[in-house]
């Protein structure tokens, strides 16, 4: 299944949906009932009896569909606006995980899951502007594969990572990258990976079900329609169950989300003329097979 949250139109407060088979969006909100959860982060939470209640509905709406019959609570989806499909608690971030990407920057592969830690107020949805901070002058996309946990667990044994995951969705994990390395040279990264809109993450999230390898999917990104990266999970250093079990070890809650790491391809690692750079004005699309696109604008921050 794919879940999403969204804001019909001319509605005030983010209903709970999924996309259905022709593309249109069940509002699982409008649906309601007293087994529907109010949202994805109360669906994640409410484990398989929130998911059978999402999928009761869905099974109902796909017969209507089969009969040829427009399901009642249906909008849509060109006409709501999409928001962000949950606010993590927080978002793990793995660095340097693709050999192409860690030879771009100039740096070695980590010998363990490593990288720092995405504030959850960086969230953004699709669609919504990448505000370019005036302090930088390198701004830079990562498009990577986010894992959402599905349960609360600590220390997870990596054969039984699939267990503590609910689904997956695409992170962008927008870096300053001057910043960045101004920061390294302390020993630390924080405001060149955290600042507003750092972290556009959907459309949507993905049911662990849909997706049967996630190490086999490919990933790519464009700007302006201009190809950028175009590589595969398959190539990760390391892999899901490292990560997750290395994370774990300080605790997950349900609903935080470990973003994967990214491939090469970057601005940072571009050579030719000119610069890849995000500048305002540019559109970014980040599309992961199995998942879709999360496109967002790129604009210069108001101050």
């Amino acid at each position: 299944m794919k879940l999403l949250t969204f804001r019909p139109s001319r509605a005030r407060n983010p209903h709970f949906g999924v996309l259905l088979s022709d593309g249109r969006v069940l509002d699982l909100t409008a649906v309601g009932g007293r087994a529907m959860p109010d949202s994805l982060i109360d669906c994640i939470r409410a484990g398989e009896a929130g998911l059978a209640a999402v999928r009761a509905a869905l099974d109902a709406a796909e017969d209507e569909l089969r009969a040829g019959r427009t399901p009642a609570s249906t909008v849509v989806l060109s006409h709501v606006e999409l928001l962000a499909p949950l606010r993590p608690g927080k978002i793990m971030a793995v660095g340097r995980n693709y050999s192409d990407h860690a030879r771009e920057i100039a740096g070695a592969a980590y010998t363990r899951p490593n990288g720092f830690i995405k504030n959850a107020s960086c969230v953004i949805g699709p669609n919504e502007p990448i505000r370019k901070p005036r302090w930088t002058k390198q701004l830079d996309y990562e498009n990577e594969l986010a894992i959402v946990i599905g349960v609360d667990c600590v220390n997870v044994d990596p054969q039984r990572w699939a267990d503590v995951v609910f689904g997956y969705t695409i992170c962008n994990d927008v870096s300053a990258r001057d910043v960045q390395a101004a920061e390294r040279k302390e020993g630390n990264i924080m405001i060149g990976k955290n600042f507003p809109t750092a972290a556009p993450l959907g459309p949507w999230v993905v049911t662990r079900d849909e997706i049967a390898d996630p190490h086999n999917l490919r990933v790519r990104t464009r700007v302006n329609g201009e190809p950028r990266q175009d590589s595969n999970t398959s190539h990760q250093i390391h892999r899901i169950a490292s990560q997750i079990a290395w994370y774990s070890q300080g605790g997950f809650e349900a609903g935080d989300v470990v973003s994967t790491g990214s491939p090469g391809g970057t601005g940072v690692g571009y050579a030719g003329p000119g610069t890849w750079f995000l500048q305002h004005g540019q559109e970014i699309e980040c599309e992961i097979e199995g998942i879709g696109v999360l496109k967002n604008p790129v604009r210069n921050a108001r101050s």
